[in-house]
């Protein structure tokens, strides 16, 4: 089975077995998972394949897993580190969840509305179908947040549809069976290649958004601080890479989405450039503009503190040991 679809259950079966193996003297395999396929998660694909993991002692598989079931995988205990979007941790700590976010690598949305070519404003969307990956899902967030922006109810006056991921949303745009659907770089390019029209580009908004964070567990975080510690750093690494070496991240980028047109590529690299956070502190603004939509729907949203969502401890450590300035200088 391709580690791109395995189920919670494959998961599980994963780390039982690998608790009932002989562990290396380096270090224990560490499954961490990621919540799409898209620019977003390319600083970890690049911190993978150029051995940074590695080289801060850490042996370390990325899943994938899309949209909320990453944060299932989180809950479930499956994996003790997932990089997603914020929306669905910051639900899951709302509902009474342990999770907590630890880094922000992306703080603004960083998505686009894509619709049929015969949508032209955001009033043609009224009755229509419209996707996102999973229900509280950061594409689910993006929608409604945009929606209601623009004078629209999300529930009285479209449809939406949980799709799946970028490409399923994609392919349920060709097919029509939606009139819109959030998705990212590079599905972005590739919808536009075949017709479809970018009604929102959400990142020209300026919205402070937790777009691709790094979350865990609070009792992981309290029992393995040294491996986040690792993480953030071999991540942070990677974030360095992708600014600095564009050839090597259009590759890393077209392999984990298996797109080789090199126009593409080119499109997802420049539209997340500008937004590498390259001291990726938890932000309370971003956690603060998914409370407000969350309380629409949920009280406890309505007096939640934003910096209850966040432990900041490990930006923090790695900020007085002068690790981004030696990284970034």
């Amino acid at each position: 089975m391709s580690s791109r679809f395995r189920s919670r259950f494959g998961l599980r079966a994963v780390v039982l077995a690998l608790v009932f193996s002989p562990l290396t003297a380096h270090s224990a395999k560490l499954y961490v998972v990621y919540a799409s396929i898209s620019g977003t998660q390319a600083i970890g694909w690049i911190a993978k394949e150029t051995g940074l993991f590695a080289k801060h002692g850490l042996d370390i598989d990325l899943l994938f897993t899309g949209g909320g079931r990453a944060i299932t995988s989180l809950l479930g205990g499956d994996t003790p580190i997932i990089t997603v979007g914020g929306p669905s941790v910051i639900a899951a700590r709302l509902g009474g969840s342990d999770v907590i976010i630890t880094a922000h690598i992306f703080d603004t949305i960083l998505y686009s509305l894509m619709v049929a070519p015969e949508i032209r404003t955001m009033a043609d969307l009224k009755g229509k179908k419209l996707g996102a990956s999973r229900f509280g899902s950061a594409t689910d967030f993006a929608l409604r947040y945009v929606l209601k922006q623009n004078g629209l109810d999300p529930v009285k006056d479209t449809v939406i549809f949980q799709i799946g991921g970028q490409a399923e949303t994609l392919a349920a745009l060709k097919a029509g069976s939606i009139q819109g659907g959030v998705i990212a770089s590079p599905a972005t390019a590739e919808a536009k290649r075949l017709g479809m029209r970018e009604l929102v580009n959400m990142a020209n908004l300026g919205v402070e958004y937790p777009q691709t964070t790094i979350a865990t567990n609070g009792r992981y975080l309290r029992s393995n601080k040294d491996t986040l510690l690792r993480f953030t750093r071999a991540y942070v690494e990677g974030a360095q890479r992708f600014l600095s070496d564009r050839e090597l991240s259009l590759k890393v980028i077209a392999k984990y989405t298996k797109i080789q047109n090199r126009a593409t590529l080119d499109a997802t690299y420049d539209d997340h450039v500008p937004y590498v956070k390259k001291i990726p502190t938890p932000s309370p603004g971003s956690i603060k503009t998914v409370l407000e939509q969350l309380a629409a729907s949920e009280p406890k949203a309505r007096s939640a503190r934003p910096q209850d969502f966040f432990d900041g401890s490990i930006i923090a450590e790695l900020e007085q040991e002068g690790f981004f300035s030696q990284v970034w200088r």
